[in-house]
């Protein structure tokens, strides 16, 4: 057991000295570890994290910013859903009226209708071409 103890000792006699690994401050300085220079490391994650505080403060003016538009233009795209919606009603009145005019001149003027849908065919085979 004393013969473990007395090796145990030798082994950290043998560790080299911390004290000459460590000569910047910014270094490891763990006995038995060499001695590695931080401050580049340092340096580049200060950069870095620069970047990313500038990043937050673009993300936040960016949702400030979206947080003041958004109520306007969702009230604005309501309205317009609600034109669209009103333009489609219409839309669809004004056709089923023209259909109902066609049937109704079909049914009341069938030889004068037939003549003015074969010039209408015409029309549309002579632009085809």
């Amino acid at each position: 057991m004393d013969d473990d103890i007395l090796d145990k000792d030798n082994a950290a006699s043998e560790l080299p000295n911390s004290k000459a690994e460590t000569s910047t401050p910014l270094s490891t300085g763990m006995p038995g570890l060499p001695a590695l220079d931080l401050s580049n490391t340092l340096s580049l994650q200060n950069e870095q994290l620069a970047i990313y505080k500038n990043l937050l403060e673009t993300l936040k003016s960016s949702e400030q910013e979206s947080a003041t538009e958004f109520p306007d233009l969702s009230k604005s795209l309501i309205a317009h859903i609600g034109t669209l919606g009103q333009l489609k009603d219409d839309l669809h009145d004004i056709f089923s009226r023209i259909r109902a005019l066609k049937t109704h001149f079909q049914n009341e003027y069938p030889d004068s209708f037939d003549y003015v849908q074969s010039l209408h065919v015409k029309e549309l085979d002579e632009e085809e071409e």
